[in-house]
Parts: structure tokens; sequence; C-alpha cells
């Protein structure tokens, strides 16, 4: 054995042990707004992944510096520019995209409430048939997989552009231009609580409801992060992680009451971008069919 030369000792006391190539990799994931509170649940989870799977390598989730709608985040990804989004899933979007079929909302972006002007309650009493509604017009964003679904189901709406905290379609509820906006039940409470000011009230007796899960999407570019993410939905589920993260949200807890409620009438609606379907996504409430399901995944 070679003796250990003073050179030697200099070396590890003063060069830093490591180098640039060491440090963590970053994960970029997309988002629609710049606000830290959009999308907080998302972000937790897709870091804890990282944090939970080192052998993967150490790794840090970042977003993107430009806030973007769903159109530019998907250009995005197939660059290579960003890993990660998430949004509702669709038949189109699961062909541009590497898809992580986990339902990170337990299936609740597909039970909708309306939004409607303040005053015209009245025009949506219990009684109302779906047939009375389908003449309505309704509006949802101009590349959300909801408009597809709606107009598949012969409702009758349109779609508006992407604008801070859907602005648009508030305003277009209030002033008329529309006569509601069906929102999901995780976000419609804090949705209202933006436009307060705004003369839009939550519709008391409808809700419509079709098979709507929200995943992760990765970029074609980086296929080796899609294992990683299955891997660590799976190790937050066992360990209960993930029902304390998706239950700390007021918003979601609020959710599973307005999806729950025996007073709403509810339409069912087909969904023909779902390439697949749970029976039981509600995981906080029966882990077992999704555990089984990401040790599929994750054995793949």
């Amino acid at each position: 054995m070679k003796p250990f030369s003073f050179l030697s000792l200099l070396l590890l006391l003063f060069c830093p042990v490591g180098s640039a190539n060491d440090a963590p990799e970053k994960v970029i994931f997309t988002r629609a707004f710049a606000d830290e509170a959009y999308g907080y649940y998302h972000a937790q989870i897709l870091q804890r992944i990282l944090e939970l799977t080192p052998e993967f390598g150490a790794a840090v989730a970042e977003p993107h510096p430009q806030p973007m709608p769903q159109a530019r985040q998907i250009i995005k990804l197939l660059t290579g520019e960003a890993q990660v989004m998430w949004s509702a899933t669709s038949a189109e979007r699961e062909k541009q995209l590497l898809t992580v079929r986990f339902p990170l909302l337990q299936g609740l972006a597909g039970y909708r409430v309306l939004v409607i002007h303040k005053f015209k309650q009245g025009n949506y009493p219990p009684d109302m048939t779906e047939q009375t509604l389908q003449s309505y017009l309704g509006v949802q964003g101009a590349d959300w997989p909801d408009l597809t679904v709606l107009k598949h189901n012969g409702y009758k709406v349109e779609g508006l552009p992407w604008s801070l905290w859907f602005a648009n379609m508030f305003i277009s509820v209030e002033k008329g231009l529309v006569d509601y906006f069906p929102r999901n039940v995780i976000e419609v409470s804090n949705d209202l609580e933006r436009h307060a000011d705004k003369l839009v009230k939550l519709e008391d007796n409808l809700l419509l409801r079709y098979p709507s899960y929200e995943y992760f999407f990765v970029s074609p570019k980086h296929p080796e992060l899609l294992r990683r993410l299955y891997t660590g939905l799976l190790r937050m589920l066992d360990n209960g992680e993930l029902k304390s993260y998706f239950d700390k949200h007021y918003n979601h807890r609020l959710a599973l009451d307005l999806a729950t409620q025996d007073t709403r009438t509810i339409f069912e609606l087909e969904n023909p971008g779902i390439s697949e379907t749970f029976k039981n996504p509600l995981w906080s409430v029966s882990p077992a069919a999704m555990r089984e399901f990401l040790q599929a995944r994750v054995a793949e």
C-alpha cells in the first residue's frame, strides 16, 4: 500500500468533495400560474417522490420560470425544455406525452358543479332535466379536455382562451354571455373566493359526473422519469404520506363533501377521451386496488 502523502492530505482538506456533476438534477415542471398556491399539492407530491427514490439519482423539482396555458405546457415537454406537467388526461394527450396513470385527485376532477349568475338560481330548479341544461350555453377553457367531453354528451358549450385565474369565464357568466361555467369540485371553492367581487355563485342543485383523472405527464425526451414517478407514488401510498398530503388541503375536503352530497341531481356523462378507467379511484378510502395497479407498473 502506498504511503499517504502530504499532497493527498492537502487535496482532502482543501478540495471540495464531489463536483458540479454531483449537483441534484433539476426536474422542471410547468404550471398555469406563478402563484405558489396553484398546484401546490402536485408540486409537493412531485418533490416528495424525488426524495423517496434516491436510487434514481439526486433530484429536485423546480417550476418553469414562466406560467403558461396547457397547450404551451405540452410543447415545453415535447421539446424537453420541461420534464413534467399535470393535467386532466385525454386520448390525444396520452399520445403526445408519457403518462403516469395514477389519479392524483382521486377522480374528483370529473365531478363538476356549476358557477352561475348570482341572481339566476331560479333557472336551475331541483327537478331540472338534462335536456334543459343542454339547451343552456356553458363555457370551458379552449384547450381543456372537458370541452370535448361536454360537446360529446350534447351540451352546448364554447371554449375561451386562457386568462389569469380564468377571469374570462367568470366575466362571461356575470355578463350573461354564457349561462354557466362547470368547475371541478376541488377548484371551485378557491375560484369563488378569488372572484368574490363578481356576481357569480355556486349552483345549488346539479352535478355533472364523468370519468376524469388528473395525471402527471412526462416529456418523451425524459422516459427515465416514468418509472421513478410510479415508484415514488407507490411508496407514498404505502407509507400513508399520499393520503396525508391530500387530506391537509381544505379544498380537497370540501370537494369530497360536494361530490357526495345526496341533495344534488347527478347527470352521468361519457368521456370519450379516457383510455383506461378505474372502478374505485378513491385511493384515500380504499387504497388496495390502486396499490396493486402501481405495483404492476413499477414491475414493468
